[in-house]
């Protein structure tokens, strides 16, 4: 059983229905000569729609999860783990291993949309990304889980749990805190800090995978 990279609520959904006809929202989707709803929400031009949406500070920063799945899939440790992206409408992104991401941000988001419409980007016969039916608690169940939070344990509980069968949890939005639905699901999680200042998503993904390689190859 392979161990789980999983990204919490990360910052990554489609245009909302409910801001769809806002002037900002229309005026983007015509340059780019796409629907609405079929774009993927940005926070860079779409910033005075999304003034109407619930938890409005976690939403419209897709180039989060798009550092730190280049960063992670870039570490030779990313063989040792099935990577899924847990989005902030709680859906599941299965990430083949051998993926390679566009580097550039607009091409990102370009294939973003090309997966939330088709649910599976496949290449050469092989699934890459693919909107999955699972469930959070169904991707970490059986395993250790550990989930990267400013209020937590020091990090040297990963250097034991490492060494097990495990579930590493790190949210990818820009503010805000984990939401009470998914703070269930992990709740016999241990939460382990880097320290009591509260760090980028790309910051604590490099030290995990740090602390990994060190565990792994020491």
């Amino acid at each position: 059983m392979k161990n789980v990279f999983v990204f919490l609520e990360a910052s990554l959904e489609t245009v909302p229905k409910v801001i769809s006809k806002h002037p900002e929202v229309l005026s983007d989707a015509r340059r780019r000569k796409k629907k609405p709803t079929e774009m993927i929400l940005d926070d860079s031009k779409h910033h005075n729609a999304m003034k109407k949406l619930k938890n409005r500070e976690k939403r419209g920063r897709p180039d989060i999860i798009h550092q730190c799945l280049l960063l992670l899939l870039d570490s030779p440790i990313k063989k040792d783990f099935d990577i899924y992206v847990h989005t902030i409408n709680n859906e599941i992104i299965y990430v083949n291993s051998e993926t390679r991401l566009p580097r550039n941000y607009n091409r990102f988001i370009g294939l973003m949309e090309d997966l939330f419409k088709k649910r599976k980007i496949v290449a050469n016969g092989k699934t890459l990304l693919e909107m999955t039916d699972l469930s959070l608690r169904r991707i970490v169940e059986g395993r250790e889980v550990v989930v990267l939070h400013e209020r937590g344990e020091g990090e040297e509980v990963l250097y034991d749990v490492f060494k097990r069968n495990f579930a590493v949890c790190i949210g990818a939005f820009p503010h805000g805190d984990f939401s009470r639905d998914v703070l269930r699901i992990l709740g016999k999680a241990k939460f382990v800090s880097f320290g009591v200042e509260s760090y980028t998503s790309l910051y604590v993904t490099c030290r995990v995978i740090s602390i990994y390689e060190r565990v792994r190859f020491d």
